[in-house]
Formats: C-alpha cells, structure tokens, sequence
C-alpha cells in the first residue's frame, strides 16, 4: 500500500505543475526547476553538483545557479563544499552525509544492508570498483560507525550497524520543525501553501499565485534516502 501510495503521489505532482513557473520575481521555489534542485537536497544533503546534474539532466551551471538563490534565500546551507536544507540534518551529521556523497560510499553501504556478511570481493562487481577501492571505502564507513568489519578467514566481511535507524528515529522531531519552517517561509513569500498528505517520510504541498498552483513533494527522511541507489 505505501508503495502505490507514492506512485499516487508522483503521479499527482506530474500532473499539477511539475514544470510550471509561477508568477513573482524572488520568490524561490516558484521556479519549477529549482524545485526539483531542493527537492534533490532533501533526498540528498551534500549531493555533489555532477550527480545532481546528470540526474535532473541540466547543466552544472543550472544546478548551481538554483543552489545558490536556494542557498541565499535560506532554503539551503552551504558549508564548505557541502550544501544541505537548512533544519532537515543534525548539523553534526553534515560530514557523514559528504561521504556518502562521495563515490562508492553509498553503494558499498547499500550492499552492506542487503546481503549481511557480504564479502569485500562480493561487494567488488555489485559496485564496480575494486577490491582495493572497497576496502577502503569500508574502513571509511567503519569510521562514521555505519558498518562493521568481520574477519572470517581469508574472508573479510560487512555488516551494516544500526547507526542511520537511531539517527532516523532523532530526527522526526527536527523533520517536522523543518516543514512547518518551510510553510512559514512559502506564506511569507505569499504562495498561499496547502498541506495537501503528511507522510512519516514525505510531504505534499500545493501552493502558487491566483489561479496557478502546482504541487511539491518533500522528502523528509534523508537519513534513508541518502544512500539508496534510486530516489
């Protein structure tokens, strides 16, 4: 059921306005594509620019452009080369979230949590580096507390932590801090916001100028999303 749920979801927000700008100069999120930049970050805090790029397929000078009106409007955070939306993360987790923004480091944590025990050469050619690459990639992981390494032999092994699940159930109550900022802020922009379905992960918002709305989904639970292989 929550799976057809979200497809509904998606399927609503293509249909109302996905893609439209709404009238109004400085109004931040009434520009359909940077929208979908925010939206990116709240699946993502510290995405990296390319990934971000190749995954909406706009330019890097696009994604920056939107990153830094998100970021000068306070949508956003920029700290150092890390960019994350302002309240949704524990400020002490911004590093956490970099690496996982760093190549590999989300695969070989999404291997971890689906086979336990997976061996390095296994991880290997399920994420297209080499064993030498995971091995460090791991003992990275290891050090932010989010796997564990196992000698078995010749054998070494990796077993994803309770780590993110502890920081996931701290975070709800900064998850909702965080959305009832975000209306606050899209009522002072004078876009009239609807919260159309809260969700523990997620929410719907409808919010425009006159008679021209358009729907946003908004993720809030990056410390699941971050590391999945789709978003």
């Amino acid at each position: 059921m929550a799976r057809g749920l979200g497809r509904a979801l998606q399927r609503a927000v293509s249909r109302e306005g996905a893609d439209v700008d709404l009238e109004g100069e400085g109004r931040s999120l009434a520009n359909a594509r940077r929208r979908q930049v925010f939206r990116y970050f709240c699946l993502r805090p510290c995405a990296r620019i390319g990934d971000i790029s190749r995954a909406l397929k706009m330019s890097q000078a696009t994604v920056r452009w939107h990153a830094w009106d998100l970021t000068e409007n306070r949508y956003l955070i920029s700290e150092g080369v890390s960019i994350f939306p302002a309240g949704l993360i524990d400020p002490g987790d911004v590093s956490l979230f970099g690496a996982l923004a760093t190549t590999g480091r989300a695969a070989v944590l999404a291997a971890a949590f689906d086979v336990p025990g997976i061996s390095f050469q296994d991880v290997a050619p399920r994420v297209g580096l080499t064993r030498q690459s995971v091995s460090k990639v791991a003992s990275e992981l290891a050090e932010f507390g989010l796997v564990r390494l196992v000698d078995d032999g010749r054998f070494r092994r990796l077993y994803a932590t309770d780590l993110l699940a502890r920081k996931r159930e701290a975070n709800r109550d900064r998850a909702v801090a965080f959305e009832e900022a975000l209306l606050r802020r899209l009522t002072d922009e004078g876009l009239a916001p609807e919260l159309v379905r809260r969700e523990e992960t997620r929410l719907l918002l409808r919010f425009g100028t006159g008679a021209k709305r358009v729907l946003l989904e908004v993720p809030l639970d990056p410390y699941a999303t971050a590391w999945k292989a789709t978003a």
